[in-house]
């Protein structure tokens, strides 16, 4: 198959499953193209592919602006088959609601949907994750590509279940969408830890950072991606209302990964709080992908 994978990437989760869909399409022998969602990203052609993948992160129970916008601009054909792979870093049942605007803008095109599929990706915000765990959700995460990978090929097209009380709640707190524009007002710049690098202004997706007479200056454009105080090397960057929330560094994916799952599992069926949600959900990935082992 001729497949196009259209993704926004924050703090390049979306881009590491990305890397890994390709890198796995490819060597089934489908040849694959990709369009990195930013500010500016022109409109691609898609009417000439047989499969269309639509990536990204889940932010606040909602598919991120930028990747909305960008969706609207497509011209997806009538029975053009598309599927879904996005990621959060929780299962709570109210991301199941996520993919609302881009399937009825599918639904109003008369795409051809072939699945959704929910991967885990640790957190850039709130707390950051241990080792361990995220070891163990890579483990997962490489399980549920190989399902997606054979429903695509299969034409089984799985779906995630919403319901009328997962929409309305997404959409009700679809309003911190205009949260980054008015955070962005108290974003600041710690000027005995930054050393103007550069990495924060070259690498925002909504292009939202200058700098001005050796200022980091921010605009009011802000996605709420968390790319520029994630990665900032020197965690120079206060995100003004979120700052007690803030994780800065990244998780090194691709080492881990290499690394395998944890000697003991991280999840169990003891685990409570807010790790009980990934109890059911692994258990699910791993008793389909043992499953697909067998046939």
């Amino acid at each position: 198959m001729k497949i196009l994978l259209v993704y926004y990437t924050g703090t390049y989760h979306t881009r590491f499953l990305t890397d890994r869909l390709e890198k796995a399409l490819l060597a089934r022998r489908h040849t694959v193209e990709r369009v990195e969602i930013r500010r500016g990203t022109a409109a691609i052609d898609v009417r000439d592919y047989d499969l269309i993948g639509f990536g990204y992160p889940i932010y606040g129970f909602n598919s991120p602006l930028p990747f909305n916008r960008y969706i609207a601009q497509l011209n997806v054909a009538a029975g053009q088959k598309f599927f879904i792979y996005k990621n959060s870093g929780e299962t709570f049942g109210m991301n199941n609601a996520s993919s609302r605007i881009l399937l009825r803008r599918m639904r109003k095109r008369k795409a051809a949907f072939a699945g959704e599929y929910h991967f885990v990706m640790p957190y850039n915000i709130h707390f950051p994750f241990a080792r361990d765990f995220v070891r163990e959700i890579l483990d997962k995460d490489a399980k549920l590509m190989e399902i997606m990978l054979k429903n695509l090929e299969d034409g089984t097209a799985h779906k995630i279940s919403s319901n009328i009380a997962y929409n309305i709640a997404s959409a009700a707190v679809s309003i911190q969408k205009i949260g980054g524009a008015v955070n962005s007002f108290f974003y600041r710049i710690d000027k005995n830890k930054c050393t103007k690098c550069g990495l924060c202004v070259k690498n925002c997706p909504e292009d939202n950072i200058r700098l001005e007479k050796e200022k980091i200056k921010f605009g009011h454009r802000c996605d709420m991606c968390m790319r520029c105080s994630f990665y900032c090397p020197n965690d120079a960057i206060r995100i003004g209302f979120l700052e007690g929330w803030k994780v800065n560094g990244g998780y090194a994916l691709d080492e881990l990964s290499l690394e395998g799952p944890p000697e003991k599992p991280y999840i169990t069926k003891d685990s409570r709080g807010f790790y009980k949600c990934f109890v059911r959900y692994f258990a699910a990935i791993d008793e389909e992908y043992a499953r697909l082992m067998r046939q």
